[in-house]
């Protein structure tokens, strides 16, 4: 019911804004150049300038409302316009410096971009104010009811306040037990007062006297009993019945409900990856790339690792170690070693000036080139081009008493190069924080998974192997 009601006023906002710009459009062209007028040929042209105008402010529409208060959503709405004024004059220079044309006046599209400007503000703040007074008006009121105490009640009086355009007059409180409760304030708007209407124990009767057509409830801490009490009623009244999704608060973690083969679940967390699609789609780009960097790019690089190690440390060219990948399962990790084979400390993390590293191993790490035999980790399916990197096994132990999340980077397969990487995360954990950053952008890469950002991280690591980072030794 509510979100239809949302979504059809920012509906008929959306079309009256561009009806509004088209009008604003032909209306100025005719007080600056009413001679178009006089001839179809000029007026299909500009027709033309008008579309793409509209295309350009259409592709900024934002229909979302996340401000609170007047000031704030005048505020929001003096950014839409000016983003969707922006974008709809670029939409329409590039069409005229593509097609070279010389026709279209140019003082007046300079001279209309401050009525545009004006027209999209009117657009954005004042048309969905008159659209909600108009079909929500006095006759279309919903006379509702908060069920809770006074703390529950204040929380959602905000956003209370800002659904009067859609037509619900907040009347009273609802409390859980006979206790009558003094009027609540709002914090937000000291003006606003929630008188106590009633409790559970004579809802019914509370709902008829006040003329109750809608009861919300903040916190379903209620118990079953009285929600089942309370559902019953309100279908025998005919009063809708709305419930705030609290869930997050009991999980501490933010969540998402789900359907599956008909029972409802909740899970923390979105996975891209869980789906088959997703993750065939996510090998496929696996093996598109790793194959042929290992069979064509790995032989030049392992004869120039070699090199490197002959002249300044001999010994074997791989370095093997345990490595933890998807769900915990162990693996051999391959690098180029950058390291003197007689290394007393393997578990400790490698720092700069590190003198365990040979100079050339340095140089080596800071241009990745020791990453590329896990190419062949990648071809074996122990790894992914992309994903969180893997850590060794005594550095998993103690991350996990830092971050009791830690181990939700083994929801996806380890990766040669992540999120967390590319955006500078990468080299010695020296800090706590270090660690949080790490563990927060691979959390974050496995929350919003898509090809896309698989490529972009691909795009990144290649330029930071090429203009290495500061932080990268």
């Amino acid at each position: 019911m509510l979100i239809n009601r949302s979504s059809g006023i920012k509906g008929l906002s959306a079309f009256s804004l561009l009806a509004l710009v088209t009008f604003s459009f032909w209306g100025w062209l005719f007080i600056w150049e009413p001679e178009v007028y006089s001839s179809w040929g000029a007026v299909e042209k500009y027709s033309f300038y008008n579309e793409f105008l509209l295309i350009g402010i259409f592709s900024r529409l934002d229909t979302r409302r996340r401000a609170q208060g007047l000031h704030s959503e005048f505020v929001e709405a003096v950014r839409n316009s000016g983003r969707q004024a922006l974008m709809g004059l670029f939409a329409v220079f590039v069409v005229i410096f593509a097609i070279q044309d010389t026709f279209i006046s140019r003082t007046f599209l300079f001279s209309y971009i401050p009525w545009l400007g004006l027209t999209l503000l009117f657009a954005n703040y004042i048309v969905p104010i008159w659209l909600s007074q108009m079909v929500f008006g006095a006759n279309q009121k919903d006379r509702l009811a908060v069920i809770g105490d006074s703390m529950q009640a204040a929380r959602i009086l905000p956003w209370l306040e800002r659904k009067r355009l859609l037509g619900f007059e907040t009347v009273g409180l609802i409390t859980p037990s006979n206790q009558a409760q003094p009027p609540t304030e709002n914090p937000a708007n000291q003006s606003v007062k929630l008188p106590t209407l009633g409790s559970l124990d004579d809802f019914d009767h509370a709902l008829k006297k006040h003329g109750i057509t809608c009861v919300i409830i903040p916190d379903l801490i209620l118990g079953s009993d009285h929600l089942r009490k309370i559902t019953v009623a309100c279908e025998e009244l005919a009063v809708r019945l709305l419930a705030v999704d609290n869930l997050d608060s009991y999980f501490n973690h933010s969540t998402m409900v789900f359907e599956d083969d008909g029972l409802r679940l909740i899970g923390l967390r979105e996975e891209p990856l869980e789906s088959p699609v997703n993750r065939l789609i996510k090998r496929s780009l696996d093996l598109a790339i790793s194959i042929p960097v290992v069979l064509l790019v790995l032989p030049p690089m392992m004869l120039l690792a070699w090199s490197c190690q002959r002249l300044q440390s001999p010994g074997p060219v791989l370095y093997r170690q345990k490595r933890s990948g998807l769900m915990g399962r162990t693996f051999m990790i391959y690098k180029f070693r950058t390291m003197h084979v007689n290394n007393d400390n393997e578990a400790r993390q490698a720092s700069r000036n590190d003198q365990r590293v040979f100079p050339l191993g340095v140089w080596m790490r800071k241009m990745s080139i020791d990453e590329f035999p896990q190419f062949i980790n990648v071809v074996l399916g122990d790894m992914s081009v992309v994903g969180p990197r893997p850590h060794m096994l005594q550095h998993d132990d103690v991350f996990i008493k830092i971050m009791n999340n830690y181990n939700v980077r083994r929801f996806v397969p380890p990766g040669i190069t992540g999120w967390a990487q590319v955006r500078g995360f990468r080299g010695e954990i020296k800090t706590e924080q270090d660690a949080r950053n790490r563990v927060q952008a691979d959390i974050y890469y496995i929350e919003n998974w898509s090809l896309s950002l698989d490529v972009l991280i691909i795009l990144k690591t290649i330029k930071q192997c090429i203009f290495p980072l500061r932080s990268a030794y």
